[in-house]
């Protein structure tokens, strides 16, 4: 049988077509779906998102998120998913969350999650330009809520933050002018100390054998007595000291030679006698004899007056530091001071011998709320006693540590007042709260 020429044609075309068509299946079925990465669709870098906002679908709350490591933690999630093109998904129904990534103001990429699929809108100068529908290669509604969930109580604690009253930037206290100098005695007999947490400033020099002792200055106007010692004799570079803060300072005697050094400078001088101090029985002399704030304070009251000082709170030291928190000074193969930062107190914690330096009455740790290391010029005295003279005229160098920080400081004294410097030459301005000055050799 003939076939027609004109029905042969037909039949070749439509075998082309035929084979066409299956090669195009062919090699779509070879290709595979198309497969995206979250980067892909969005064309989004994560430094390019300024906000994003989240929406619980189960609950209707809302949350807006603008630092940079939570929108971080957020594109994490998506990172690793994989999306393919859906033509018949509907994912406005039933949908868990709701994000909007915006670039700025007017340019953001919504996503609507719902089980495995996800619903990408772009919206440019605020109008919908684009949408699609995609399915995910997992769902990730629990990892949403997780997020959703940490981002709700981050919101809540800063809420409560918030509400809390505001850390005041400054504070006033009553202080005395003069204040009260004592010469406390660090003797190993003489431990447990009392009253030095109550000095605003403690100063540790040596005296002789590599033993020290410390000048408590008492600025502060104390409402509550308290015990104070045990209180030792003056050496000449402690009086010289005490002239910064007034030259009021009690003590227990001195040498004839300290008598000699110390005459015409004009102390006031609260010794030993009547009912200034007392001894304590259940030590042995000479580390036994004990004052207290209201003594000194009803044998200097003709001298002083209550003055009210203010401080900052907030001083910004804009100089450079390095961490600074542990501190060890050794004056001698027996004496060792340290000191350790505590991140949670915001002090320094004091050690004698890496035995903690408590409080004979609290029983409580000593603690520093700044620590200076000054250097000074030490001279050996000639005689058996090893005595020591030390020169706080002139300048210096020194360490100062406050808030875990180590800063290199320098110090001053053409007079009666030493000042101490940043290496800005800024001057380090005094703090409320307990300062501690370590004295040693240059």
């Amino acid at each position: 049988m003939k076939i027609p020429a004109k029905k042969r044609t037909y039949l070749l075309l439509g075998g082309v077509a035929l084979l066409l068509a299956l090669l195009v299946v062919l090699v779509l079925r070879e290709k595979g779906p198309v497969v995206h990465t979250f980067s892909d669709l969005s064309m989004l870098q994560a430094e390019e998102v300024q906000q994003l906002i989240i929406r619980n679908g189960p609950t209707g709350e809302q949350l807006e998120v603008e630092d940079r490591e939570s929108i971080a933690a957020f594109l994490e999630i998506l990172a690793p998913l994989t999306f393919q093109k859906e033509r018949n998904m509907d994912v406005n129904t039933g949908w868990t969350h709701m994000v909007d990534l915006y670039r700025d103001e007017d340019n953001f990429l919504r996503l609507v999650f719902a089980g495995d699929g996800v619903d990408f809108a772009f919206y440019e100068q605020g109008r919908k330009e684009r949408e699609e529908k995609f399915s995910i290669s997992y769902n990730i509604s629990f990892r949403l809520q997780e997020y959703f969930t940490r981002m709700l109580e981050a919101r809540e604690t800063r809420e409560k933050e918030d509400a809390l009253p505001a850390s005041p930037a400054t504070v006033t206290l009553q202080e005395i002018e003069p204040a009260i100098c004592v010469v406390i005695n660090n003797y190993p007999a003489a431990r447990p100390s009392s009253g030095l947490q109550q000095a605003d400033i403690v100063y540790e020099f040596l005296v002789e054998g590599g033993t020290t002792r410390y000048l408590a200055v008492y600025k502060r106007k104390h409402l509550e007595d308290f015990d104070i010692g045990p209180v030792r004799s003056l050496r000449p570079y402690f009086a010289v000291q005490s002239l910064e803060y007034g030259g009021i300072i009690a003590h227990s005697g001195y040498s004839t030679r300290t008598m000699q050094m110390v005459s015409g400078l004009g102390l006031f001088q609260i010794g030993d006698v009547g009912d200034n101090f007392w001894r304590d029985r259940t030590r042995q002399a000479p580390h036994n004899l004990c004052t207290c704030i209201d003594n000194l304070y009803r044998v200097a009251l003709n001298r002083i007056q209550t003055v009210e000082r203010t401080y900052d709170l907030e001083q910004e030291v804009k100089v450079g530091y390095q961490v600074g928190k542990d501190i060890t000074v050794n004056y001698a193969a027996h004496n060792r001071v340290s000191y350790l930062y505590d991140e949670t107190e915001g002090v320094y914690y004091r050690y004698i011998n890496d035995t903690p330096h408590t409080d004979r009455e609290t029983g409580k740790q000593y603690y520093a709320d700044r620590v200076i290391i000054r250097e000074t010029s030490h001279r050996n005295v000639p005689g058996p006693e090893g005595l020591v003279d030390i020169d706080l005229q002139g300048s210096g160098e020194g360490l100062l540590y406050e808030k875990g920080r180590k800063y290199y400081i320098t110090w001053e004294n053409k007079g009666r007042q030493t000042t101490f410097f940043y290496a800005t030459d800024m001057p380090v301005k005094p703090i409320p709260g307990s300062t501690w000055i370590q004295v040693v050799r240059r």
